[in-house]
């Protein structure tokens, strides 16, 4: 299983970089559905709820990816570090998420949710809504050869008029 942050110095470092960006708090949404999902929209709002525009702005992080290698029929996982923008970390901090939690969020019906941070607490909050739909199916089953006992005396009633 990965870990959410690489380290709780990176973790912390990612914090303090969102508040000196202005960031009051940072929203990431997903939806998913028929066994595909996407994390999508993420946005680090100011105090007024304005988004702060990220465009151009990395920070050194560990990412990881996984690639499908049909020969060997397995996935095999790639790392690398570097500068990666600010919003596709907190795009991969919310798979990761997801991810450690077992959640199925895009299989079959599918779901929809948010990874909100907090960055006026201290320490900030992070909490990942999930909202999963699912379809329930009942079987009932009935049987029409029987005779309502009401049913069949008024028929026999009305017959003897």
């Amino acid at each position: 299983m990965a870990t959410v942050f690489p380290s709780k110095e990176k973790k912390t470092l990612l914090m303090n970089m969102l508040k000196v960006l202005g960031g009051h708090t940072a929203v990431v949404e997903f939806q998913g559905g028929g066994d595909s999902g996407e994390i999508h929209n993420a946005v680090l709002y100011d105090q007024n709820r304005q988004e702060i525009d990220c465009t151009g702005i990395t920070f050194d992080w560990d990412s990881e990816s996984e690639t499908f290698d049909p020969v060997k029929n397995t996935w095999d996982k790639h790392s690398k570090f570097g500068p990666v923008p600010v919003l596709d970390i907190l795009r991969d901090v919310t798979e990761q998420m997801l991810e450690n939690e077992g959640l199925d969020w895009y299989n079959n019906d599918g779901g929809q949710g948010q990874l909100t941070i907090d960055l006026t607490q201290s320490p900030p909050t992070i909490v990942l809504f999930v909202g999963i739909n699912f379809t329930q199916t009942d079987d009932h089953e009935f049987d029409y050869t029987d005779f309502d006992d009401d049913d069949e005396t008024e028929t026999v009633t009305q017959e003897n008029k």
